[in-house]
């Protein structure tokens, strides 16, 4: 096969990535309007997935490139919450965005944790304010899978109104994300589907109100400051999503699911490392235990050049690499091993689930009555 051909598969098989994506998201969200109590928790746990989704695969159908852009699909995307959109995909890449310095991120998530607490607190008379809360923590099986302040700055959610996100109506920016995802779909030549496969009632996902500051005293190193501890209960969150709410999902969209472990594990891996970098002298075991995984091989694996364009490849679908020569019958059309030779698809898979399962313990355990 000449270049030319090589192009032609890769624009196919990035077509065909979006639309797993895409289903996957649509599957989700249909699944989930049947799962009772349960309802909300995929949105919540899994939106910043939903986000990357939406705002890589319109980037994709608007590309010039003709092997993978597709002008009467991008006519039929709505531009009105882009904004919003980007906003979102942005803040889910932690402290790897480009756009925004450490300090930013962190000082907009001390903003975020100041507007919770001064809307949902001081409200009751005096004698009873020691039961106000302003901090929901999601769990599963005794792990914390999300907490609502860093899922407000993730998503822009007002806490006085849930209904509202950046200030528009939520409904109506899901609603485009919705007819987005019916987009990317149809890019794969395969009528958008509507069917609802997953089990999601009887998720296992327990809520309870608690205080940030005296539930957050605790956790972590004595001296960081509670914006960077909610970040690392964001981290946490994700990772424990990834153990625990994400299999739910899994059933059918096994690459979209393996995708969306792969960014959550990288950012959540180099947003460690410049934390520590920051704080070298953060001591606890927990706190030695993880720099002592950032030396295990999976570790230097995943955050190789390899692992990084493994990355890369999970969250943008449009490909100009020539090395990638898309093959149908391996995961994930052979990507994984044309550009990070050396492994496999179903090696680098164990080491995400390993690496993500040793992390989520350490985060769980950093606690400061656990220190020397």
């Amino acid at each position: 096969m000449n270049d030319a051909s090589h192009a032609e598969l890769r624009g196919w098989a990035a077509r065909h990535v979006l639309a797993e994506d895409a289903c996957w998201v649509a599957d989700i969200t249909f699944s989930s309007q049947a799962a009772g109590d349960c309802q909300a928790y995929p949105a919540l746990l899994l939106g910043h997935h939903f986000v990357r989704i939406a705002y890589e695969g319109a980037k994709a159908i608007r590309s010039r490139n003709p092997n993978v852009g597709w002008s009467g699909l991008a006519e039929l995307l709505s531009e009105q919450y882009a904004p919003i959109t980007e906003r979102a995909r942005h803040v889910s890449k932690l402290l790897d965005d480009t756009k925004k310095s450490d300090e930013v991120v962190l000082a907009e998530l001390r903003a975020v944790q100041e507007h919770n607490t001064k809307s949902l607190t001081g409200k009751a008379p005096r004698f009873l304010r020691w039961l106000e809360s302003d901090l929901g923590l999601f769990s599963m099986g005794g792990s914390t899978v999300g907490a609502s302040m860093p899922i407000a700055y993730r998503l822009g959610l007002d806490p006085k109104d849930p209904h509202t996100m950046s200030g528009e109506d939520l409904h109506r920016v899901a609603q485009e994300w919705g007819a987005t995802m019916s987009v990317l779909m149809a890019a794969a030549l395969e009528p958008p589907s509507d069917k609802a496969t997953l089990g999601l009632a009887n998720c296992g996902v327990s809520y309870r109100d608690r205080l940030a500051a005296k539930y957050l005293a605790d956790h972590y190193e004595a001296d960081f400051e509670i914006e960077l501890k909610l970040l690392l209960l964001m981290i946490e969150g994700d990772l424990h999503t990834n153990r625990l709410f994400l299999p739910l999902t899994e059933s059918g969209h096994e690459m979209p699911a393996f995708r969306a472990r792969v960014v959550t594990l990288y950012h959540s891996l180099t947003s460690l490392q410049r934390i520590f970098e920051s704080h070298p002298r953060c001591d606890t075991p927990a706190a030695r235990s993880i720099l002592a995984l950032f030396q295990d091989e999976p570790t230097r694996r995943l955050l190789s050049q390899g692992g990084k364009q493994v990355r890369n490849r999970c969250v943008h679908y449009e490909m100009s690499d020539p090395r990638i020569i898309p093959d149908q019958t391996l995961p994930m059309f052979g990507i994984i091993e044309s550009v990070n030779p050396g492994t496999t698809w179903h090696a680098f898979n164990q080491d995400v689930l390993k690496v993500t399962d040793r992390l989520a313990e350490c985060l769980s355990g950093w606690r400061l009555s656990k220190s020397r």
